[in-house]
């Protein structure tokens, strides 16, 4: 791109020096029809043309605004007349005229002609663009096609001159004059940026417009001025540059003087439009804080003060309606005192019980007047008062208050920016508690977490090992944490003892009572060796320390790895399965739920039973997560799908026994998860 400048630059200015040349070599020649004279017309053409695009590049890369571009247009034009006035005072010896041509008397008015008729070709490529940007502001479909034909017409006009006598104008220049005239004034219609000035920088456009309109009507009248050299200098120039710049100036003085009335009749409508501009800005603004601010007091106190700066009102504040375990709370306010607005909104019968019941905006144009506020006494700052509900959904979430210092204050405008704000608001404050609710949420999602790898911590990391049994187990909480619990410990070095129990419920409560049947298991089982007076002495431990409607269930076993005798009792639990080759059943001891009853009672009821384990038997622990678990037509998968399952797969190892349960309880529930916490322990004989 520099180098393209460089290059336009250095073209323009050998073809200015060759023009230059040739008027100086040929001063007292005449030379019309010759050679030298089309080269000189076509190098001054070219000049120009390249001056256009040079112009047009460095413009296009400094963009301005319409006012900057209309005080341009009037600082090019009073920089050319001041150009124009001051050379004109220069003492030279001017042209003579000899057959229609001019002839310059000396070589300082060739310079001085060459020099002004530079300065007249970048004013006039100048406003050219200028006017250009202004005509196409908020173009039309037609738009483009006017000014294209209006600047064909100058250009056609302007080249008509080239065979022209220098000063006379021709038929076909008349012709085109007239056309472009014709197209000046109906471009110069195009004034759509007036409407959208602020109004300050109409103040500024009408100041532009004046001072331009009369710069190019004094241009005009001093190139119709035949006295002097400076008017003859253009004309023996280059005359297609005269009629261009002649034109121009025609457009500019017809467009400058329209704009001038135009923004003259614009002005009394000005301080609307900008109070229009600033409601749009505000509303822009606030929806831009809704998605980028999620802090509720921010975002009202932005919302109250914009209202009071866009409706000018005396005072302005906002109260968040009752939500949940919320209470109506003031949350921002502008120029007046919790006393005061407690004043206003605390009686029985206010404005803002209003409201609560209707859910509609309320008007009141005279607060001393209107029945409905006499209860509020004189306040100077609340002479009318607007009272706007916020809704979410249909739902009264907030209210916003506006009042104004004199009666009938609010107009129907009023009415539609606070209209307009409270959706705005809305909005603002159902996000803020979305995003509240959301964050809490999240929090304890993190925290049920937590606890979810705490409890499994409380689970067996790893089960003992041997020779003579398998031993596998898993437990699945239906929500985040349960109450379902499996636990292993070794008694001694051969005995091993197994609990799996289950907390009535489940979610946080159950999984905090089964930490503490944990508890228990862990330092009674080494003390009670008997599955019977264990349960005792936990029940013992639980009663009265857990809710009463709670209770636990629990099935305790304790395995001697080396006989293989299972000694087991059971406290309110699932039955056992046991399969073996003589025997495939439920075993149910009696038994009741751990808390529930107190010691005497509970040890009357609690039983102990035992059976030898053989090769390739096999006992199954369980909650009622497993049987209780529904297919999609709300049927359970029950003890004979187990016990099936269980009986098919006894070839198995524990593991694989385990695995199988697990996969066939999914398919039941048509993989849509375990509606209940589920627990699974498998033993197998295998010495």
């Amino acid at each position: 791109m520099k180098l393209r400048k460089l290059l336009l630059i250095l073209s323009m200015a050998v073809l200015f020096v060759v023009v230059f040349l040739i008027n100086a070599a040929t001063k007292n020649i005449e030379f019309d029809g010759s050679l030298i004279f089309t080269i000189r017309n076509l190098c001054a053409l070219g000049s120009f043309i390249i001056l256009y695009f040079t112009i047009q590049i460095y413009k296009s890369e400094r963009r301005k605004g319409i006012i900057r571009q209309i005080g341009y247009v009037a600082v090019w034009t009073g920089l050319f007349l001041g150009a124009y006035l001051l050379t004109s005072f220069i003492p030279l010896k001017g042209f003579e005229s000899r057959n229609f041509k001019l002839y310059p008397r000396d070589y300082i008015t060739i310079f001085l002609s060459s020099l002004l008729s530079i300065v007249a070709a970048v004013f006039a490529v100048f406003v050219t663009l200028y006017l250009k940007d202004l005509v196409h502001y908020k173009r039309k479909k037609t738009t483009k096609r006017n000014f294209l034909f209006l600047m064909a017409f100058i250009l056609a006009a302007s080249c008509s001159s080239l065979s022209a006598p220098q000063g006379e104008n021709s038929v076909l220049e008349r012709f085109f004059t007239i056309l472009a005239v014709l197209l000046i004034i109906a471009n110069s219609f195009r004034l759509a940026w007036i409407a959208y000035l602020p109004r300050r920088e109409k103040f500024y456009a009408l100041l532009y417009s004046f001072l331009s309109f009369l710069g190019f009507l004094a241009i005009l009248i001093i190139l119709s001025v035949e006295t002097g050299w400076t008017q003859k200098g253009l004309l023996y120039y280059s005359y297609p540059l005269y009629t261009f710049v002649r034109l121009i100036s025609i457009f500019g003085a017809v467009y400058f003087g329209m704009a001038g009335i135009s923004t003259l009749f614009h002005l009394p409508t000005a301080a609307a439009f900008d109070r229009k501009q600033t409601e749009i800005s505000s509303l822009h603004n606030l929806g831009k804080l809704i998605n980028q601010v999620f802090d509720l007091k921010e975002l009202v106190d932005t919302a109250t003060t914009l209202t009071f700066e866009d409706i000018e009102a005396a005072s302005v504040w906002l109260e968040v309606v009752a939500v949940d375990d919320e209470r109506n709370r003031l949350v921002s306010s502008k120029n007046i005192s919790e006393e005061e607005i407690e004043t206003i909104v605390s009686h029985s019968s206010s404005i803002r019980s209003v409201v609560l019941q209707s859910k509609k905006f309320l008007l009141i144009d005279s607060v001393p007047e209107d029945k409905r506020t006499t209860y509020i006494p004189k306040m100077k700052k609340v002479s009318s008062l607007i009272v706007v509900p916020l809704l979410s959904h249909e739902k009264l979430i907030g209210i916003l208050y506006a009042s104004k210092d004199i009666e009938y204050g609010f107009e129907q405008d009023d009415v539609e920016i606070l209209s307009g704000f409270a959706d705005q608001v809305s909005i603002a404050i159902e996000n803020a508690r979305l995003i509240k609710k959301s964050i809490e949420k999240e929090r304890l999602q993190r925290e049920l977490m937590l606890a979810q790898e705490m409890q499994k911590r409380l689970l067996p990391q790893n089960l003992p090992h041997f020779k003579t049994v398998e031993m596998k187990g898993v437990s699945s909480p239906a929500l985040e944490v349960g109450g379902d619990y499996y636990d292993v410990v070794m008694l001694d070095k051969h005995r091993v003892g197994i609990a799996v129990g289950d907390v009535s419920g489940k979610g946080v409560g159950a999984a905090f009572y089964m930490a503490e049947v944990k508890g228990i298991f862990q330092s009674l089982s080494k003390i009670y060796s008997s599955p019977k007076e264990f349960l005792i002495k936990a029940n013992e431990a639980l009663y009265g320390s857990i809710d009463k409607r709670s209770f636990i269930s629990l099935f305790y076993a304790v395995l001697d790895t080396v006989s293989g005798t299972l000694t087991f009792s059971r406290g309110g639990h699932c039955p056992m399965l046991f399969i073996s080759k003589e025997r495939q059943e439920y075993i149910k001891p009696l038994g009741l739920g751990l808390g529930l009853v107190g010691t005497e009672k509970f040890s009357s009821t609690i039983k102990e039973e035992k059976i030898s384990m053989q090769s390739g038997d096999i006992c199954v622990f369980y909650t009622d997560g497993v049987t209780e678990s529904r297919s999609s037509e709300g049927e359970e998968f029950g003890y004979e799908r187990l016990f099936d399952v269980v009986l098919n797969n006894k070839r198995k190892s524990a593991d694989e026994i385990k695995e199988e349960i697990i996969q066939t309880v999914w398919n039941f529930t048509d993989e849509k998860g375990y509606h209940d916490d589920l627990t699974i322990f498998v033993i197998k004989w295998i010495a």
